[in-house]
């Protein structure tokens, strides 16, 4: 039997396919939930997926595709360990888009979050109460 010849091609039709196939759980400020069987993030460059940010102790920390991610910037909140006024607690319901190492998240109210991945994450660094 010949070897067979993988292409840059085919192995980037790959990826989407197993990213399209991944299941996302994230939750944002120190919360998580298993993700069982999930990947790197870059099988999913360039898809904007449904995403429901935990808001309530502040948004801090996310969980996608199996990896962690902090806000660039720290915690942002109301200074009493709530989300700032105008956003859903304790989840806030829109999308999220995660390239390489960076991550997105947007709302219907017109809130935009930046996330940078932590590559050496087990957990979150804190917990919400």
């Amino acid at each position: 039997m010949a070897a067979r010849k993988f292409t840059w091609r085919s192995v980037t039709a790959l990826l989407i396919i197993v990213g399209m196939a991944t299941p996302v759980i994230g939750l944002a400020s120190r919360h998580s939930v298993e993700d069982p069987g999930s990947g790197p993030a870059p099988a999913i460059f360039g898809k904007t997926i449904p995403f429901d940010l935990y808001t309530h102790c502040g948004i801090g920390e996310i969980k996608a595709f199996g990896k962690y991610f902090e806000r660039v910037g720290g915690i942002l909140g109301d200074g009493f360990g709530n989300p700032p006024i105008g956003w859903d607690n304790p989840y806030d319901k829109g999308t999220l888009s995660v390239v390489g190492a960076s991550a997105v998240f947007r709302d219907s109210h017109g809130h935009e979050v930046d996330f940078k991945l932590l590559p050496k994450a087990t957990g979150f660094s804190t917990m919400c109460s």
